[in-house]
């Protein structure tokens, strides 16, 4: 295998895993991490590699990694904070779910999921001064907020804004912090790193407000039903993070002013409760069980090519097999949505078909619907592109699907209504746009989720 010699550069190196804690429920990444760590304990005391993070999942450390020199390093930040949770009905979009809800200045809502994201955005548009910030934007538009995000927001920041709308994106990015923070429903790690943001820096003399938004279906009966749920259990963090909230209000926190050291000390306390390590333990084997499929499926056995010399091109193409997901190149027209929430559909597309830097990518899971035959785009990409585009009608979907690693052919989610008319056609009704509001853009969302009233 030609690439050995990375393995021996890495050998021979200083190792620092940073925030490692965000392998540990990545399909396939979490059992190579181990292996990479293990290579590394067989130097023993000149193995020289540290493993940094502030959440470090001491059930994955000691048993998986088998670990257990594991050093504590006191924050500096003496502020106290306020710790509560409250109950929301996930189907309803209105002043009764706090994810909605329009915020007072310099708070942080974070929520699981990018839609929500936007569509609480999109709903307090018109009365709230707020950015929003998530995966779902093309490169240059997520250059520019991630800019005004971290202007606003850092230490001795402009205060541009007073409210910021995020997805799970903003918890370990950005050295960023806020006065008031509100956190949907997750496991502890996340829910930890995202604490992290609120008050980052210790300068308020107040309590800080951290509010837990957890489903009623999940804070009533804990049955794994609603899109909260859902969403955990598909990431193997939905029974891990129903023990932490447990672990927490056992302990009685709610409304008592702890302190950043208090709390990392519950923490650690939830790994030591047998009955938290179980459902730890439930996640991790799911996660792990994960990763032997994936890998057994997308990774070869190592063996030697012919050295055949070919052109480097600088041309982006995704490879065909990727551990980090089966995504590919796709564009989709614009919608524009004004204060009121009235929609107007223009002819324009993302971004320039000719430019080939700003692109966006999707799975190839969402691209089919999931399964879903109502729901897919491909399907519907297929029958009508090449009278709308020019070209050859593809007969195969594994070939328009293989074309679309390349920027220049990608899948299109939606089209402008002129294209549309070329065909006599209507939208696909969960066809994905490209949204942008009065005051910034607000990234690919289907339709449906910009018409649906519920969460």
């Amino acid at each position: 295998h030609r690439s050995i010699t990375t393995l021996v550069d890495y050998m021979e190196a200083h190792i620092v895993f940073d925030e490692y804690h965000e392998y540990i429920t990545m399909p396939a990444f979490n059992l190579f991490f181990a292996e990479l760590v293990e290579c590394k304990k067989m130097q023993k005391e000149k193995a020289n590699a540290l493993l940094v993070s502030a959440t470090p999942n001491y059930f994955f450390v000691e048993e998986l990694l088998e670990i257990d020199d594991i050093v504590g390093i006191e924050s500096f930040n003496q502020s106290q904070y306020k710790i509560n949770f409250t109950d929301f009905d996930e189907s309803k979009q209105d002043d009764t779910n706090p994810l909605y809800q329009a915020q007072q200045n310099n708070t942080f809502v974070v929520s699981n999921t990018a839609i929500t994201a936007q569509q609480a955005f999109i709903k307090n548009q018109s009365t709230e001064n707020a950015i929003l910030i998530h995966s779902k934007f093309k490169k240059d538009d997520k250059k520019m907020l991630f800019d005004q995000v971290f202007d606003s927001f850092k230490r001795d920041g402009s205060k541009q804004f007073d409210v910021l709308r995020a997805g799970p994106i903003v918890q370990a990015s950005l050295n960023i912090s806020c006065d008031r923070m509100i956190t949907e429903f997750t496991n502890a790690e996340n829910w930890l790193q995202r604490l992290g943001r609120l008050d980052r820096f210790g300068e308020n003399e107040e309590q800080n407000e951290y509010i837990t938004a957890v489903p009623t279906s999940i804070a009533e009966t804990g049955k794994q039903k609603g899109a909260c749920s859902r969403f955990l259990s598909q990431l193997d963090s939905y029974q891990s993070a129903k023990a932490w909230r447990e672990f927490l209000l056992q302990n009685d926190i709610e409304d008592k002013p702890l302190t950043l050291a208090e709390i990392y000390q519950l923490y650690q306390d939830f790994y030591e409760d047998d009955v938290c390590r179980e459902a730890v333990e439930q996640d991790l084997v799911s996660a792990l069980k994960k990763s032997v499929k994936v890998i057994a499926k997308k990774v070869l056995d190592p063996i030697s090519f012919p050295n055949r010399k070919k052109l480097k091109s600088s041309k982006v193409k995704i490879a065909k097999s990727s551990l980090r997901g089966d995504n590919r190149f796709v564009q989709m027209a614009v919608c524009r949505i004004n204060k009121q929430g009235k929609q107007d559909f223009p002819d324009a597309y993302a971004y320039e078909e000719s430019d080939l830097e700003a692109n966006l990518t999707a799975s190839i899971e969402l691209i089919c619907g999931y399964g879903d035959s109502k729901q897919n785009l491909l399907s519907f990409m297929v029958k009508k592109h090449h009278n709308i585009k020019g070209g050859n009608k593809s007969y195969k979907d594994s070939f328009t699907i293989n074309e679309a690693r390349n920027p220049e052919t990608p899948i299109y989610l939606s089209y402008t209504p002129n294209d549309l008319m070329e065909v006599n056609s209507t939208p696909h009704e969960h066809a994905i746009y490209y949204a942008i509001g009065e005051k910034q853009p607000i990234g690919a969302i289907s339709i449906n989720k910009l018409n649906s009233k519920e969460g």
